[in-house]
């Protein structure tokens, strides 16, 4: 069974529900962790975090690490694949949204430079939201208010379990 390590700073719902669905999964609230043998990384920053210095932590950990993971699975704001302008971004994330953007592609960017196996996972603000989501690809416009946090949890649960995403970023909104 592959190990899931889930690193958020709070210890919410979503790292919650992720890890009620995931038989070997252990949360932490930083990269200060051990990784094994084919363990998964489940990195899930807040919109407004310093994301652009925590993946410098990630890289260490890769870096350190006798096994690195075997993929990185990371949320993301919407807003860094051109999927939305800056007044959605303002709606939904505040006056610094921008700021915040920059500092996830950052993030993003070095993601893809450790050369392992990942997966961005682009989403609407956490809410309930509509009960149903929609995927879309890179460049594909983002809507609505807020995506459900059980079904982003789901769209998260696979990215981690299997190939479907890998090395891709996917925006997940509500459908309609």
């Amino acid at each position: 069974m592959t190990r899931i390590v889930v690193i958020s700073r709070r210890h919410d719902k979503l790292a919650r529900l992720i890890m009620e669905n995931s038989y070997a999964a252990v949360a932490a609230n930083s990269f200060d962790v051990d990784l094994e043998v084919g363990g998964v990384l489940c990195w899930l920053p807040q919109a407004n975090d310093p994301v652009d210095d925590a993946v410098q932590q990630l890289a260490a950990l890769v870096d350190r690490s006798l096994f690195p993971p075997r993929k990185i699975v990371m949320l993301s704001i919407a807003g860094t694949a051109d999927d939305a302008n800056e007044d959605q971004l303002k709606h939904w994330y505040g006056r610094h949204a921008m700021q915040a953007v920059w500092t996830h592609q950052y993030a993003i960017k070095m993601i893809d430079e450790l050369e392992l196996p990942y997966v961005v996972v682009r989403a609407l603000p956490l809410g309930d939201g509509m009960p149903n989501v929609k995927i879309v690809d890179e460049g594909q416009p983002l809507a609505g208010e807020s995506v459900n946090e059980e079904q982003l949890a789901q769209v998260l649960q696979t990215a981690l379990t299997t190939s479907k995403f890998d090395n891709q970023s996917i925006g997940v909104m509500p459908s309609k």
